[in-house]
């Protein structure tokens, strides 16, 4: 007897080897609300949600010099967990207004996430931001 060979049946053997490719399930993208039983809330309400984006603007020095100013509406997901995700321009101004706003809501703390039912959700945010240069 040699090794590697099979005394028993001397006829090679064709095996057909099927490869079956198994995706992995999609991640479930989860709804984002555009309404919701409970709005999401930045902690300490309206008022403290304005006193931060006013300390934390940067007015962009080219935006100045060209006298830009005026409002930049973003419009937000807020996570189930408060995080601020997805920010984009809902109606502009001037390119480096824009991207400050975008750069602002970025840094935005966690807020309070909006709820359907009891249950945190995501939802969309819509916030108004105002540019205005001191004369």
């Amino acid at each position: 007897v040699t090794e590697g060979t099979n005394d028993l049946n001397k006829e090679q053997v064709k095996e057909k080897v099927i490869v079956e490719e198994v995706k992995a399930p999609e991640p479930k993208v989860e709804q984002i609300f555009t309404a919701v039983e409970q709005k999401p809330a930045f902690p300490g309400g309206e008022a403290a949600l304005m006193k931060w984006l006013s300390s934390n603007i940067v007015y962009p020095v080219m935006a100045q010099e060209e006298g830009a100013q005026g409002r930049v509406v973003v419009q937000f997901v807020v996570e189930k967990d408060g995080r601020v995700g997805q920010a984009k321009i809902a109606r502009g101004r001037h390119p480096e207004l824009d991207k400050e706003a975008i750069r602002l809501v970025k840094s935005l703390p966690k807020f309070i996430p909006g709820k359907n039912n009891g249950q945190s959700v995501r939802c969309w945010f819509t916030l108004p931001i105002n540019f205005k240069l001191q004369q």
